[in-house]
């Protein structure tokens, strides 16, 4: 076997070996997220139930683009009434501090 393929197929071997590795460690969270969303189904109690309509209620969910776009645009507006007056309130506090005695 020529010594350039041997390294060629050592590195693949090497950087396939980490995405395994990667890929089998995600396999095990979903499997564990899984297993504790199971155990909550199982209790059967109104927090449980509580918390597994909240998950499902995400899973889901419908997406509008007109309402989810109203919904985005009224918070930033509000970010950014919330941000003016924050401003105002700084330069008169500034103003107040540096007025020449």
């Amino acid at each position: 076997m020529d010594k350039r393929n041997y390294k060629l197929n050592k590195n693949l071997f090497k950087y396939s070996n980490g995405y395994y590795n990667k890929l089998i460690s995600r396999m095990i969270f979903v499997l564990v997220t899984l297993l504790i969303i199971l155990a909550i189904k199982m209790m059967n109690t109104k927090t449980t139930n509580n918390i597994i309509k909240i998950i499902e209620k995400n899973i889901y969910y419908d997406f509008s683009l007109k309402e989810d776009g109203k919904k985005v645009k009224d918070y930033l507006v509000k970010v950014v009434v919330d941000s003016k007056d924050t401003i105002e309130e700084f330069t008169d506090q500034f103003n107040k501090n540096n007025k020449p005695d």
